[in-house]
């Protein structure tokens, strides 16, 4: 679970290291656009299906420790980060309308935002069978796919909530999902997403309904891969991202926009230099937040409300 969310959270670094290259009128070096789109079609649903691997045991701790831990560890950091997000950012907040728009999934936080949402869904149908739930929801993702450009966003959502509710399935089935993913068959499902990734980087495939055969087969295989290596010394940054991924996913996109401007500010314009500095500023950012949080209840309050009078331990916010 840590070292595939942390890997997940690695290459979403990566991500907007070139993405956010265009906000400083810099284009991004090809190599790294290119190993970034080879992951395109797999990075969020990933990160889905591990977020709802961990609802059955989310479920069963009550309704009211639920929506609060939710309230807690989703929405508050999400409100946290959104006010960052307008102030690095200078985002319009002087209105009704705009502050609307900066919270309804306006910014890279909108991974908080679906799965704010998924975990409400996820209370309502907590009864149903949670295969059959994620197959009706990827129904509608195929049915708003042929909508208009202008709901493009709920295509993603509803596609995004299929691989959660699939995760959960996984997690009421856990024995049996292990089982499948230790299988060697599981290798021929490396052999299938590593293809899928390579036209994706080629004809710059964009994630969606079309491609979830390639995602599954994605998600196995890593699932295979990991538990092959989970224990090498490599895994250990990852394994401490995805211990403490709200953290590194919430502080990377202004850290290295941040970074970027100072560079250009300098006069750095080598875009190779750029992006590998800016990964490891956001990253060295994310270490610094984690580490404070473990000793202060100040810095706790960027990521949750601390628990008073309870040990602290702030958990990830899919957790």
């Amino acid at each position: 679970m840590d070292l595939l969310r942390g890997l997940a959270i690695l290459l979403v670094v990566a991500f907007h290291s070139v993405t956010i290259l265009s906000r400083v009128d810099l284009v991004p070096p090809a190599w790294l656009k290119e190993i970034t789109d080879f992951f395109a079609l797999y990075r969020m649903p990933t990160l889905m299906f591990l977020s709802g691997l961990l609802l059955p045991k989310s479920l069963k701790k009550g309704s009211g420790t639920y929506f609060l831990g939710k309230l807690r560890s989703v929405w508050w950091p999400y409100l946290i980060w959104s006010a960052v997000t307008a102030i690095v950012f200078s985002r319009d907040g002087g209105s009704v309308s705009a502050i609307f728009s900066l919270l309804n999934a306006g910014s890279y936080l909108w991974f908080l935002y679906f799965i704010g949402i998924f975990y409400f869904v996820a209370y309502l149908v907590k009864s149903f069978n949670f295969f059959v739930v994620g197959a009706a929801i990827f129904g509608i993702a195929v049915l708003v796919s042929f909508g208009s450009p202008g709901i493009v966003v709920h295509t993603r959502m509803f596609y995004l909530m299929t691989f959660f509710f699939l995760g959960a399935f996984a997690g009421r089935h856990w024995d049996a999902f292990l089982a499948l993913t230790d299988r060697r068959e599981s290798l021929f499902a490396a052999v299938v997403a590593a293809i899928g990734g390579a036209f994706a980087a080629y004809f710059d495939f964009k994630s969606g309904p079309a491609f979830i055969a390639l995602t599954l087969a994605f998600v196995i295989a890593a699932c295979h891969l990991s538990r092959k290596v989970v224990d090498h010394r490599w895994t250990h940054l990852p394994n401490y991202v995805g211990r403490n991924s709200l953290k590194f996913y919430v502080s990377h996109f202004p850290a290295i926009y941040l970074f970027d401007v100072m560079a250009v500010r300098l006069g750095v314009t080598n875009t190779d230099i750029i992006v590998l500095a800016s990964i490891v500023f956001a990253l060295s950012v994310g270490l610094i937040l984690s580490v404070a949080a473990e000793r202060s209840k100040a810095v706790q309050w960027l990521f949750a409300v601390p628990n008073f009078g309870k040990p602290a331990a702030v958990r990830p916010a899919n957790a």
